[in-house]
């Protein structure tokens, strides 16, 4: 098996043992969009565009509590340390993070979207499964400069405060795209086509940014 699938699916059995990190962002999505859909749900009908931005308002939160777990408890228990020094890559390394903290919020995707569209009682104009994959490939771009900016602030004292602070400029650009597209589909009912060159941005975007993840891990690792 591929080094950094072992990695991913020690992670995960971990984690699926426990549940302390599913459980809490599972716990978290439910109540903000409770809260959400108390606070603002009865403008989602006169203002149907404010719907997209609500649901990555709870992807973002989600996200940045639980996402920087997988290196952060590493480092706390100081395992992360045997990880450097066994004969795995630093790239392989970041693939099997990567891949664990996506199968997380993959999972909240799954839970938090059916969720989301009963409470604020939203009927997508255009195809599920368009509005399942474009917010599935946001997410992605999410997981993976997530990813990489939680190494560079796990051994900072407020890093809980520091890495919405530095996440959120950087992802800014793909999140407002994102967003964009998904209010096309839900609410105007575009298709798959009127949107592939907003997919394609979010694309180069989530690629440009892998590809700048494996050119500084190995160093952010060792910082």
């Amino acid at each position: 098996m591929l080094k950094f699938l072992v990695i991913a699916k020690k992670d995960l059995l971990v984690e699926f043992r426990t549940k302390h990190t599913i459980n809490f962002m599972l716990l978290f999505a439910a109540f903000t969009l409770l809260m959400f859909s108390y606070i603002v749900g009865i403008y989602v009908f006169t203002v149907p565009n404010i719907v997209p931005g609500l649901l990555w308002l709870v992807f973002i939160f989600t996200g940045l509590i639980g996402l920087s777990k997988a290196f952060i408890r590493e480092n706390d228990i100081g395992t992360l340390d045997g990880l450097k020094l066994s004969p795995v890559s630093p790239e392989s390394i970041l693939i099997g993070k990567t891949i664990y903290n996506l199968v997380l919020m993959l999972l909240v995707e799954a839970v938090t979207f059916p969720i989301f569209l009963v409470f604020f009682n939203v009927t997508v104009k255009g195809s599920v499964i368009t509005a399942f994959f474009v917010i599935t490939l946001g997410i992605l771009g999410f997981v993976i400069i997530s990813s990489i900016l939680s190494v560079l602030v796990m051994n900072a004292k407020s890093r809980e405060l520091l890495l919405p602070i530095i996440v959120l400029p950087i992802l800014l650009p793909e999140v407002i795209v994102s967003i964009i597209v998904l209010k096309e589909v839900v609410v105007e009912g575009a298709s798959f086509i009127n949107i592939i060159r907003e997919v394609i941005f979010i694309l180069a975007y989530t690629v440009i940014w892998g590809f700048l993840s494996f050119l500084t891990f190995e160093y952010a690792i060792e910082e």
